[in-house]
């Protein structure tokens, strides 16, 4: 079996089950839904009156032509409709969602109406949401030109119709018809005819995007050479630490209270010549510790620079000349001591991952998923079949690929780095929370660190990418449909005007000053 270099989070339950449609899309609930006629005229009060109930009777089947045939805003050249583009804002925003959803409910904020709320101090979240539909659609839209000039061709019947089925279950599974729910995900106007082509636009140029990731993978030697230079964010060491701290005075030399402007007693501030006379005995006892530094002291294994336990030692622990029984003591100023250190290794960490497929369900007892498996082929696709039926953390045929062997319980970590683990493996856990994971191990992936990297490397190389090909798609605005941008060219003005106020920018009548720098 080949290694793949896809590192991918261990399966975790999410607080919600969710269809597969909905992990892939997430529930996209509308804000904005269609006003009820509130009454019916009973009464016809004067030709004005029904003019006017004509107009408002006309408008809906008027604006419902606009929306799915006019043109919203123009991207690269291309007209996009306020269907496609309610598409690609309600594809933003449950992403924006699920991703920060939690920490946006912590802050306070309301998920479910979050729209006009304030993202920033002068662009809301409607805002961003419509800056990240603009993105996405200039990316989607470069990646379909990039796709045909390089001849690439897709087959997207099966993604597409699978993608169908999910919301038709997810409809029926929220007692909805396929029409509504589709409303409720991605707009009013929203069909499922309406959305075909940009659906299938977006499964064509997804597909793209991954064969030039494929081909844009890191060489060894780059993720080799990248490591080299980064040491430091991928190493770890082993020390020991004694820490001595200064004696300070808590009384004053003549016992007498300390009072505060209010005549509270309050503790005794020692002053400068107490603090520097106890950090000198104090330097001296860390002098005679540092000579059995390497018998003694604390021991600290496998820290990295970044999350050193003490900082003040972090540039001297990863210095490149360190070597195993180097000692040093470190005066910490701020907390009156000193770090009494010894040098014991520096390496890296070869934490092993594994690719797996797993079945996490709140539902159904994991025993009887996996005595349902093996009492059929039990076979790899089989136990694909049952992670369309059994899983609720919507993951693609539950695979998981790079997981390292630290991240899930300790039972099952214990599991996943048996040495004598195998492919096609299978094991079930129920946790105390209530989870249940079936597991199927296919095999082993490479170091985390190394994984690390590739996808370090990888993105790098795609963000580039996306970048050059998307730099000459331009967004046009001709009806003034995306507040953002008039929120930005706000910025840049007041910008502007600000520089102006501060002389930065010089008049054309006079002339600039000369600075002491510019004479001679």
């Amino acid at each position: 079996m080949s290694k793949k270099n896809n590192k991918q989070e261990a399966p975790q339950q999410e607080s919600k089950a969710m269809t597969k449609y909905d992990r892939k899309m997430q529930a996209y609930e509308e804000q904005e839904k269609r006003a009820k006629v509130r009454k019916r005229f009973s009464d016809i009060i004067g030709v004005a009156v029904v003019l006017i109930l004509a107009t408002f009777v006309l408008s809906f089947p008027i604006r419902s032509y606009v929306a799915v045939n006019g043109t919203h805003i123009n991207v690269g050249g291309e007209k996009i409709t306020k269907v496609e583009f309610d598409y690609y804002y309600a594809m933003a925003r449950t992403s924006f969602i699920a991703q920060s959803g939690y920490y946006l409910s912590y802050m306070g904020l309301d998920i479910n109406n979050l729209d006009d709320q304030m993202y920033s101090t002068d662009m809301t979240f409607r805002d961003y949401f419509e800056q990240t539909a603009v993105e996405n659609i200039r990316h989607t839209k470069a990646l379909k030109a990039a796709a045909q000039a390089a001849g690439f061709t897709y087959n997207t019947d099966e993604e597409y119709a699978e993608m169908m089925e999910d919301i038709r279950d997810a409809a029926s599974e929220n007692s909805m018809t396929t029409d509504k729910y589709i409303k409720s995900m991605f707009g009013s106007y929203a069909t499922e005819s309406r959305l075909e082509k940009a659906i299938r636009e977006g499964i064509l140029t997804n597909a793209y995007y991954e064969q030039v990731s494929e081909d844009s993978a890191p060489s060894d030697a780059e993720i080799n050479s990248y490591y080299e230079e980064h040491r430091n964010n991928y190493d770890v060491v082993d020390y020991r630490v004694t820490v001595v701290s200064a004696e300070l005075p808590t009384t004053a030399p003549d016992g007498s209270v300390t009072l505060d402007e209010d005549g509270n007693e309050v503790a005794y501030q020692p002053t400068e010549e107490e603090i520097a006379a106890a950090m000198e005995k104090a330097k001296a006892d860390a002098d005679i510790a540092e000579i059995t530094i390497l018998a003694g002291g604390d021991a600290y294994e496998a820290e990295s620079y970044m999350y050193s336990s003490y900082y003040l030692l972090a540039d001297w622990l990863f210095d490149e000349a360190r070597t195993h029984g180097d000692t040093t003591v470190v005066e910490d100023t701020s907390g009156h001591r000193y770090l009494v250190a010894g040098f014991d290794r520096r390496y890296r960490e070869e934490i092993p991952t594994v690719d797996i497929r797993a079945i996490v369900t709140l539902s159904t007892d994991a025993q009887t998923i996996l005595t349902e498996w093996q009492n059929g082929p039990a076979t790899e696709e089989s136990f694909i079949e049952l992670c369309d039926r059994y899983d609720e953390n919507g993951v693609e045929d539950g695979l998981y690929e790079g997981v390292s062997s630290d991240s899930m319980s300790e039972e099952m970590n214990a599991w996943l780095a048996d040495a004598d683990r195998k492919a096609g493996d299978t094991a079930a856990f129920t946790e105390e929370s209530g989870y249940n994971y079936v597991l199927y191990y296919i095999g082993a992936n490479d170091p985390a660190w190394r994984l690390d990297i590739h996808d370090l490397l990888l993105n790098q190389t795609m963000v580039e990418y996306l970048e050059n090909i998307s730099e000459t798609v331009a967004v046009e605005d001709p009806k003034g449909n995306l507040n953002y941008l008039k929120v930005e060219a706000a910025r840049i003005q007041e910008s502007e005007q600000e520089q102006g106020e501060d002389g930065t920018e010089e008049s054309a009548d006079e002339p600039a000053e000369e600075s002491a720098d510019d004479v001679g």
